[in-house]
């Protein structure tokens, strides 16, 4: 298995959502917090990818590792189209547009992982 989710037309279809939402990343915060989008992404991909492999409990290493992978080739793509701001504090408004994209990240990896190893 190469890859699951990331050469696929919905997550081609999930970067233009966010680019479409761009303008929500103009604004940020002050360091009012130690939290960067950096961090903030991070830690909701690392949650996300703990709920799919507790939910696919027996998939084998191969598609755990491949999952990862492509984990982290999401988390780069998001650096690239969020340079500018990768560092800064997010604000509330940035981190639910996070959470909704991150939740569909770990919806498109669900419906994947059904196909290998169904619930």
């Amino acid at each position: 298995m190469r890859t699951m989710v990331t050469d696929s037309e919905g997550y081609i279809q999930l970067i233009g959502f966010l680019t479409d939402n761009l303008a929500l990343f103009e604004h940020t915060q002050a360091h009012q917090n130690p939290l960067t989008i950096c961090d903030y992404v991070s830690e909701q991909l690392s949650e996300s990818v703990m709920l799919v492999c507790r939910q696919h409990e027996h998939l084998d290493s191969e598609h755990r590792f491949t999952v990862i992978r492509e984990i982290d080739a999401i988390v780069n793509d998001l650096e690239q189209v969020l340079s500018g701001v990768w560092m800064s504090s997010p604000t509330q408004q940035q981190q639910q547009f996070i959470d909704e994209f991150v939740g569909l990240i770990k919806n498109m990896f669900d419906n994947q992982l059904i196909a290998v190893d169904p619930i």
